[in-house]
């Protein structure tokens, strides 16, 4: 008797966990749905952040305590670690022209991870700058923070 209740409950186990990796799979991303730019790209396409175009919002995913360190002027801080970033996110509306999201430097997919998490969250227009503060600064830009030289 014992094996044949374990068949049913083996096959509804299955057809479960096949159904929330199919639910899954609607709302994923790929590194296809980014849209890379450069810092004189992004520049050119929105302006310097802060600038006065409230259309567009620069969000800085990497922790409180390096956006205290250094960040881009004008950008706001939404760390991608920690459970909050969902919540933190949709104070940011949806309405903007764009969202452009920073790393740390080329090889920080902690950009390019929010990225992907804001379209999944149905946010329109997210760029990702490329070679994040890191190449902000090397481009000559200028950085706001208690320690503007770290990045």
């Amino acid at each position: 008797m014992r094996p044949t209740l374990r068949r049913p409950l083996v096959l509804a186990c299955l057809s479960l966990s096949l159904g929330l990796v199919l639910v899954g799979c609607k709302t994923k991303t790929s590194d296809r749905d980014l849209q890379p730019l450069t810092p004189p790209e992004a520049i050119a396409k929105f302006g310097l952040p802060g600038g006065g175009d409230d259309r567009t919002v620069w969000i800085d995913p990497r922790t409180s305590m390096k956006y205290a360190e250094a960040h881009i002027p004008g950008a706001i801080s939404i760390p991608f670690g920690g459970g909050n970033f969902e919540f933190e996110a949709a104070k940011v509306s949806k309405g903007k022209t764009a969202v452009v999201v920073y790393g740390d430097n080329f090889q920080d997919i902690l950009a390019d991870a929010a990225s992907k998490r804001l379209i999944q969250l149905g946010y329109k227009d997210v760029y990702t700058l490329r070679g994040g503060i890191e190449q902000w600064v090397l481009d000559g830009h200028d950085i706001d923070g208690t320690d503007a030289t770290s990045n």
